[in-house]
């Protein structure tokens, strides 16, 4: 049965994966349940970003159907490329918009450690 995370890693790391990982799950969350109900904050936050305000609607619902992915246990690897794909996109889009791209920057490495903490081998480090 396909689990959040490997069986053979402590119970010290598990948890501190699952907080790692829950944070910018809530994060992504937000940003998405917000860019869905049409945010006015989050209207003018996108179209800072050569004009994708059209394009919110979209955005957020991919947002949100990686996080799901992410977060059921046969899809979850596929989620997490997914969501690292985006938070590089989230990195992009702050520095596009002329600031500095911290939120993506944790975000990412949130996730990254999360994950990797959760399931070892998806790094490949062995670690």
């Amino acid at each position: 049965m396909n689990t959040l995370h490997e069986t053979q890693i402590s119970k010290t790391r598990r948890i501190a994966g699952y907080t790692l990982s829950i944070i910018p799950s809530l994060m992504i969350l937000m940003a998405g349940i917000l860019k869905v109900i049409g945010n006015e904050g989050m209207l003018e936050n996108m179209n800072k970003i050569t004009n994708w305000g059209d394009k919110m609607l979209l955005i957020g619902l991919i947002e949100l159907g990686a996080l799901a992915l992410y977060w059921i246990p046969k899809t979850m690897n596929i989620g997490f490329f997914l969501l690292a794909s985006f938070s590089g996109g989230i990195i992009v889009a702050e520095v596009v918009a002329g600031d500095i791209p911290i939120i993506g920057i944790v975000v990412s490495s949130f996730l990254y450690a999360g994950t990797f903490l959760r399931k070892p081998s998806l790094s490949g480090l062995s670690i």
